[in-house]
């Protein structure tokens, strides 16, 4: 194969060819890869003057020691990002915003590599990957997505107002310079589960007077660790045992409850997890939370007020058999019009 030389006299040669442009694995609408620069801009370069390097911009903070500590520092830049921008008193804007980035299915030591990509997508690109994310759990998990809808339904907009957008860009690039995803994308499910950081959001992002008036108390993550151990040293865990936190939160006490569990070499999936909510986005934060813990299939999050309607575990039940059944509709709509369309695709062939 040629190989351009820099070095040599400058004479004409054949372009090489143009490398294929890799495959898109979850973004397949972004424009292609620009072409190789031509060999007569590269022999007109020769006689610029040298260009320093820019310095490499650093996207990545390294994790603090107190994940919770970090937690809340995430938090704290994503609510600045936020209000500074005017994006608006829709809290659920900015905590979906976050909840996008820690559901995106990339996995690995080298996820976290993934900000730089985040931060380079046009406003459309953001979006759409925004949407893609959403609907690629919907596929599998259509029980939490449905009830996380106040953290997504914003997303319905096709032309949302460019003040929103510009907030949104904001909030990515708060969470991901404060090392979001280090804290979201790791393979290890221990890992993603140090910390609630969507606890942590709703905490710093909602008033005092809207947190009085649901009644809303974080348990501190100390306190639900130490919670969690003293009650699996007085009741020995059992595979097939269930439990019910009727006024769950955003989930911190099944964050702790699964830690330990891990450390002991026990598998959270082995269990059954009820989880009641009065507030919408608490509901659904605990929704994305238990996707991103890993708490496994076997999960009821209901919304309502324990007090007042009971027991809201069959209610929940109900509305989660509903919206695998719309899954269930949309996959097999999916399937029949694709085998229409490749009918009609080889009768086309044949006329």
């Amino acid at each position: 194969m040629n190989q351009l030389d820099l070095f040599a006299e400058p004479e004409e040669q054949p372009a090489p060819p143009a490398p294929a442009a890799p495959a898109r694995r979850y973004l397949t609408d972004l424009p292609p890869a620009p072409a190789p620069t031509p060999a007569a801009t590269v022999r007109a370069l020769r006689s610029a003057p040298p260009v320093p390097p820019k310095p490499k911009p650093r996207h990545h903070r390294p994790m603090t020691r107190d994940p919770h500590a970090h937690a809340f520092e995430i938090a704290e830049a994503v609510s600045y990002a936020w209000h500074h921008s005017q994006g608006g008193e829709d809290i659920a804007i900015p905590i979906g915003t976050v909840a996008t980035l820690a559901l995106w299915p990339l996995r690995g030591p080298d996820a976290h590599l993934a900000a730089d990509w985040w931060l380079s997508l046009s406003d459309e690109d953001l979006m759409t990957a925004f949407r893609e994310c959403w609907a690629r759990w919907w596929i599998s998990r259509p029980d939490l997505i449905d009830r996380a809808a106040p953290l997504h339904r914003w997303l319905d907009d096709e032309e949302p107002p460019a003040r929103r957008v510009k907030a949104v860009r904001a909030v990515v690039e708060a969470a991901l310079t404060r090392g979001l995803l280090h804290r979201t994308s790791s393979a290890d499910a221990e890992v993603r589960s140090q910390a609630d950081i969507m606890g942590a959001l709703l905490t710093t992002l909602r008033s005092k007077g809207s947190s009085d008036a649901l009644a809303e108390v974080h348990t501190p993550p100390s306190l639900a660790e130490l919670m969690a151990r003293v009650l699996f040293t007085d009741a020995p865990l059992e595979p097939g045992m269930k439990f019910d936190d009727p006024a769950g939160g955003t989930g911190g006490l099944y964050r702790a409850a699964a830690q330990v569990m891990r450390e002991r070499g026990i598998d959270p999936h082995d269990f059954g997890w009820s989880l009641t909510d009065i507030d919408p986005i608490a509901a659904a934060s605990a929704a994305v939370n238990v996707i991103v813990w890993d708490l496994g299939p076997h999960i009821l999050i209901a919304c309502g007020d324990t007090l007042h309607e009971g027991n809201l575990a069959a209610k929940a039940a109900q509305e989660a058999r509903e919206s695998i059944e719309r899954r269930d509709r949309a996959h097999a709509q999916a399937v029949m019009l694709a085998a229409i369309r490749k009918v009609e695709a080889m009768l086309g062939e044949v006329a």
